[in-house]
């Protein structure tokens, strides 16, 4: 038996008061973490005992919620969940929970840290104790300071509207070479009498004769592009230099450019169906967290959005690359108000959880008044961890 092995420590958890969206994002949270197995059990499992009991304060009867939990579990920690500080002396996790953030506070939790202490009579307090900030770092506090950086994390996160635009894949160029892997004849793509991309649908093969044109008209919605059919006996197809799949995924990136792909919504429910070749694929940023997330997981974007702390354009890239290679599936599609336009959404975020992105056309924009807070090196170091 190799003793060097390390064994995976077991945090049994029960969730008090707490709707099925909350508990299902801190269990796909879980299903992403392998150092701590954290595993969620009833209120009527006979014989088990929670480690950590998370209340949802929120509601009406919260705080008499939390206090009851307190009674029923006196040997288990009893956390206070809820989008603003307690009233009273309790161990606090804040919502929303944030993935890079929120196992380094359940660790700290555990370990009787993470303690917001609300009474006026804190400074005199001889026992140091760690406040949760809005944003879920922690830090050590005594005295004086921890009446001061309660009153600072009384503040909570405001929240914002992002406006996505977004694109319709039936139109321009990459709506043209979708159209054409549905017939069988072999196609090329011109622009000016040159050409631009050659389709061999038989051969599930194409001709890429100039990259960076070809980059320049995705990104045009009207392109005076025309379609010629390739006479029989042509020697084109020896010049196929990709496959169809890795054309269209970089086709898909260059057309995207941060928008949000049609008929997508910041509700819209989906997951990969497997795992892309992404070692034959365009890179993109943070394919293969999004890839191990995905294939696990099905979430729409905007919980998404919030529990990884990644750039909204990277993700969209993400999402509409793997969408149109038939690598993501779509498992539920939530209606859209009736409001929304067709070449842009909105979608509701915590402005204090990610920065708005300024990519070239990406277009999107923050209404908030309030700068988002710099992650701290804890955060930093934590989500080194996590990616790897």
């Amino acid at each position: 038996m190799n003793n060097n092995i390390p064994q995976v420590k077991t945090v049994k958890l029960l969730f008090v008061a707490m709707d099925e969206q909350q508990q299902a994002m801190f269990k796909m949270a879980f299903k992403m973490h392998s150092t701590t197995n954290y595993q969620v059990i009833g209120p009527d499992e006979a014989g088990e005992k929670p480690d950590m009991v998370i209340v949802d304060a929120d509601g009406a009867t919260g705080v008499a919620a939390w206090q009851r939990a307190k009674t029923d579990y006196p040997k288990s920690v009893v956390v206070y969940f809820s989008k603003t500080p307690p009233s009273l002396t309790a161990p606090y996790l804040s919502k929303p929970i944030k993935f890079d953030t929120l196992f380094l506070s359940l660790r700290n939790l555990l370990q009787g840290n993470g303690v917001w202490v609300s009474h006026p009579s804190a400074a005199a307090q001889p026992r140091a104790s760690a406040t949760l900030s809005p944003s879920g770092a922690s830090s050590a506090v005594s005295g004086s300071h921890g009446h001061a950086a309660t009153q600072h994390a009384q503040q909570p996160a405001r929240a914002a509207e992002v406006t996505i635009p977004r694109f319709d894949p039936r139109s321009g160029l990459l709506g043209r070479f979708r159209e054409l892997l549905n017939h069988n004849k072999d196609t090329v793509i011109v622009y000016n009498d040159k050409p631009v991309l050659a389709v061999f649908p038989a051969v599930q093969r194409v001709w890429v004769p100039d990259s960076k044109l070809l980059k320049e008209l995705c990104r045009q919605e009207q392109s005076n592009i025309k379609v010629k059919i390739i006479s029989e006996g042509s020697q084109i197809q020896e010049r196929a230099n990709a496959t169809v799949v890795s054309c269209m995924w970089q086709v898909a990136v260059w057309t995207a450019n941060g928008r949000l792909v049609h008929p997508l919504n910041p509700n819209t429910v989906f997951r990969l169906k497997y795992w892309p070749n992404l070692t034959r694929l365009a890179p993109l940023p943070e394919s293969m967290r999004l890839s191990a997330f995905l294939t696990k997981t099905s979430v729409s974007l905007n919980m998404l959005y919030k529990m990884m702390p990644l750039d909204m354009a990277d993700i969209l890239n993400y999402i509409a690359a793997t969408y149109l290679t038939d690598y993501l599936t779509i498992t539920q599609q939530v209606a859209e108000a009736a409001s929304a336009s067709s070449s842009q959404t909105t979608m509701k975020v915590e402005s204090s959880s990610h920065e708005s992105s300024n990519r070239s056309g990406s277009e999107t924009s923050t209404k908030t008044s309030e700068a988002p807070k710099k992650e701290g090196l804890l955060g930093r170091l934590m989500r080194k961890l996590l990616s790897k």
